[in-house]
């Protein structure tokens, strides 16, 4: 008993650490807006994949098309093997704005798999040197291309944009809503700090020559995800890299509101893989996550534990309550995002079964395919 209560007491110190950082540096974070008079060659190639997106296709070319940049601009559309009509509204947007590109996956690197062969295609007909990346569920203002691009001004190599989900009427679109405000709360704050754990393909973009220093995606072919978080870790290795968090409200991309628990799990579940390999990346990361689950897990089991061990519960749960609500607290506001405790407080006590199951599902990441494909 006393070795499991040891363990437990590294858990709350470890996660209480955490979330200590990243208040700190959320807290140090400071928004940077540049002039529009800047005469900058910030020349850009923007890249979506795109798979069976015949739905959402549109919605984001036409924000595109209507981006307002100072210097050149290309729009890269990936088509990744689809199976509806997604070429055809590619190929007729492209015949009528000369700036997009129609790309098919098949053109990436043989040896890459899943979405990352798509944005290996992308990339390799790019003829620009700064990519910015978005996905065809997302919506971006006419703004966005060029205030995340701003960000290589003064050196930035790589820059992690903010994602927000928009308001939905159902609880899972409420409790993603709360959920992405803390991922991206944690991203700023360790961006900030120097030490950037974590980005989103949503919103995120890179020099060319930063992605052939590190030989692409070539180091993590094989898996399904990894071409953010894990990309963003392996870029950060290498010497002198300049990662930034771009502040810019206009730079904020919007991104899909998930109306059903399965297509939210699903999603969170892949993203989780990439956490059970992430000690290869970042082992300091890798034991915070580890020290996240455990947590929970603690807190998941509590009902059962708390006579047992009812002060360590207790202090578990304020601890975390404190923290998070501080993060969660400061984050809106710096993100200038609707402050909603009551619907905080939900997602607080459902973390604890929520992070255990996608600790779970993580170890079947492989089977969930990206929109049905490989």
């Amino acid at each position: 008993m006393l070795y499991i209560k040891i363990f437990i007491l590294l858990n709350i110190v470890l996660y209480s650490f955490g979330l200590l950082f990243f208040i700190i540096g959320v807290l140090k974070s400071k928004k940077k807006f540049y002039s529009l008079d800047i005469n900058n060659n910030l020349n850009a190639s923007v890249i979506v994949c795109v798979k069976n997106g015949e739905s959402s296709l549109l919605n984001i070319l036409k924000d595109l098309s209507k981006q307002i940049y100072r210097s050149e601009i290309e729009f890269i559309i990936v088509d990744d093997n689809s199976a509806d009509n997604t070429k055809v509204i590619i190929n007729e947007f492209a015949a009528k704005d000369s700036r997009f590109k129609y790309v098919s996956s098949s053109d990436g690197s043989e040896n890459l798999k899943f979405k990352k062969r798509a944005l290996d295609a992308g990339i390799k007909f790019s003829k620009y040197d700064y990519l910015l990346f978005t996905d065809v569920d997302c919506r971006v203002g006419n703004n966005w291309a060029q205030s995340i691009a701003d960000n290589f001004i003064e050196g930035a190599d790589y820059v992690i944009g903010y994602s927000k989900v928009a308001n939905g009427s159902k609880f899972v679109s409420k409790f993603q809503q709360i959920d992405f405000i803390m991922l991206m709360n944690a991203a700023l704050g360790s961006t900030t700090l120097n030490y950037p754990i974590a980005s989103t393909g949503q919103n995120q973009a890179y020099k060319k020559e930063l992605f052939e220093h590190v030989n692409g995606f070539n180091k993590i072919s094989n898996l399904m995800q990894g071409d953010d978080s894990i990309f963003l870790n392996i870029c950060k290795k290498s010497a002198n890299t300049v990662i930034t968090f771009s502040e810019n409200p206009s730079s904020f991309v919007k991104s899909k509101v998930h109306i059903s628990w399965k297509d939210f799990i699903l999603q969170r579940a892949r993203w989780a893989g990439d956490a059970n390999i992430m000690w290869k990346y970042n082992k300091l990361f890798f034991i915070y996550i580890l020290s996240t689950f455990f947590m929970n897990l603690f807190l998941f089991l509590s009902p059962l534990l708390f006579f047992i061990l009812g002060k360590l519960v207790v202090i578990a749960f304020l601890l975390k309550l404190i923290f998070e609500l501080l993060l969660y607290f400061i984050g809106t506001y710096k993100f200038n995002e609707s402050l909603n405790i009551p619907l905080f407080l939900k997602w607080f006590l459902l973390q604890p079964i929520y992070v255990f199951f996608m600790g779970i599902f993580s170890f079947y990441q492989n089977n969930i395919n990206w929109r049905g494909g490989k």
